[in-house]
């Protein structure tokens, strides 16, 4: 059973983030697998290595997209990704500086409520935004 499942709930009605979030949902289960079935400290580095790399990446896909659509919010978003930033940064450092056992569910956990949280409540207001302004991405 998965750490995470994707629903229709979750989409925000626009492709290109709605395919990243999936992506994201699925590198979370990957990690989530390893960590059940007991992989060693290095393959579960190599996972988060990927995990946060991609975190990355969507966070500047996704502010990108908020930029050329000029929306409104953009500014309190990218507050929102630093936030997310600065948390996975510390734990990503805690977990080469000082492996523990716990470590990689305190990721897993910090990343799944972020991910449903900000996709729930200020992703979908930019899906919302979208529906009913002429600037598309």
């Amino acid at each position: 059973m998965p750490f995470m499942k994707w629903s229709d709930e979750f989409s925000i009605g626009v492709d290109e983030l709605d395919n990243d979030h999936k992506k994201l949902v699925g590198l979370i289960n990957e990690l989530y697998d390893a960590v059940e079935a007991g992989r060693g400290h290095e393959a579960l580095g190599k996972i988060l290595d990927g995990l946060i790399f991609y975190v990355s990446y969507h966070l500047s896909h996704e502010e990108g997209l908020f930029l050329r659509a000029q929306y409104p919010d953009l500014e309190a978003h990218k507050r929102e990704h630093a936030v997310l930033t600065d948390r996975a940064k510390d734990v990503y450092e805690k977990f080469y500086a000082a492996p523990s056992e716990t470590l990689p569910h305190e990721v897993l956990e910090l990343l799944k409520t972020w991910l449903y949280q900000h996709i729930l409540e200020s992703d979908k207001k930019f899906g919302v935004y979208m529906q009913n302004s002429n600037n598309g991405v």
